[in-house]
């Protein structure tokens, strides 16, 4: 295969340039198959009960969020980007990184900026004027502190969450801020989350 052939295909199949995908990549820990060797008792116990080795699951796993990560990576904006399109200085952009309300992901050395976390408020010629989802720079300080993948606070964004119901129906918490509702309840999932990790 050659690496025209290899960008075409990540371009059919995922909409991502190999820039994308080496980005998704080095987020994904390395794989090391003798950390979680299990002794033949343990195996043999857990192939009885059922749980037999699927040596695709790793595969499908790691391909599902490599897709997910670099989609963020490709629709994600640059720092100059936000700066711009907030209508705030390159300074106050790094400050907001680093008190962990605007949400960054590194690229390799840079930081960008996924989009999911704005609303384009307004587009004029070849200008977007950005806008931050409004309570989320209340959410991220305490989902950010989990040191969660990006793909992990990308599902916690996008996902629809059961306590968060507008008209009956699971809201993301995107979708739930953006429809002008509480931030409580969202941080409140945070505080549950972390209760049941520990």
């Amino acid at each position: 295969m050659t690496t025209d052939e290899l960008d075409q295909l990540l371009m059919d199949r995922f909409n991502l340039a190999r820039t994308d995908l080496v980005a998704a990549l080095k987020t994904l820990p390395a794989q090391r198959p003798w950390a979680a060797t299990l002794t033949a008792g343990e195996a043999h116990l857990l192939d009885d009960v059922g749980f037999a080795e699927d040596p695709d699951a790793y595969a499908e796993v790691a391909a599902d969020v490599i897709a997910h990560l670099g989609r963020l990576y490709s629709t994600s904006y640059t720092a100059a980007e936000v700066a711009k399109g907030l209508g705030v200085n390159d300074s106050r952009v790094r400050q907001r990184r680093l008190a962990n309300t605007l949400w960054a992901i590194d690229d390799d050395g840079t930081w960008v900026y996924p989009s999911l976390q704005f609303e384009v408020a307004e587009k004029a010629r070849r200008k977007a004027t950005l806008k931050q989802v409004r309570g989320l720079d209340q959410v991220l300080p305490h989902l950010l502190a989990q040191d969660l993948h990006p793909t992990a606070v990308a599902g916690f964004l996008e996902a629809p969450q059961p306590e968060l119901l507008i008209g009956g129906q699971p809201q993301s918490v995107r979708d739930w801020l953006l429809h002008g509702e509480s931030v409580q309840p969202v941080l409140d999932l945070i505080d549950v989350g972390q209760w049941a990790v520990r």
